[in-house]
């Protein structure tokens, strides 16, 4: 099978560990907001550490096999995808909460959709991607 046919099913298992890591995610915010009372903006980021710790480890368990890249490269890529996820995620809640008045816990839903679909392509393509044929450099002596 070859690494495009591999996708769907990618995005099957992603989904999945998505979902754990949103579950993470939407408990700790829901506490957070209702429980400790911080304002929803200040509770978004701790929740999303949560919710992305949760998903990079179902991620790595189940869904991409470790690419091409050493630990450090794959984790610090890890890390600026997951902020550029979350600077998505302030956006839209404070797009959809405070200027067009959708509840935050609707609005943090939208905005997981937005996020998992950011998440999945770009790990896929940039950290996890299989090495291709033409990656690999073969010295012929």
């Amino acid at each position: 099978m070859n690494e495009n046919e591999r996708i769907p099913m990618q995005a099957i298992k992603y989904a999945l560990a998505a979902f754990g890591g949103f579950v993470a995610d939407y408990c700790v915010l829901l506490v957070l907001k209702e429980w400790v009372g911080l304002h929803y903006l200040l509770a978004v980021p701790l929740a999303f550490l949560a919710g992305i710790a949760v998903n990079y480890l179902i991620g790595i368990w189940i869904v991409f096999q470790r690419g091409r890249l050493s630990i450090g490269k794959e984790l610090l890529l890890f890390v600026m995808i997951s902020l550029l996820a979350l600077a998505i995620t302030e956006g839209s809640m404070y797009l959809l909460t405070d200027l067009l008045h959708v509840d935050y816990r609707i609005s943090r839903l939208i905005s997981g959709v937005l996020t998992y679909l950011f998440n999945f392509f770009s790990r896929r393509f940039l950290i996890y991607r299989a090495e291709r044929k033409e990656d690999k450099i073969s010295i012929n002596a």
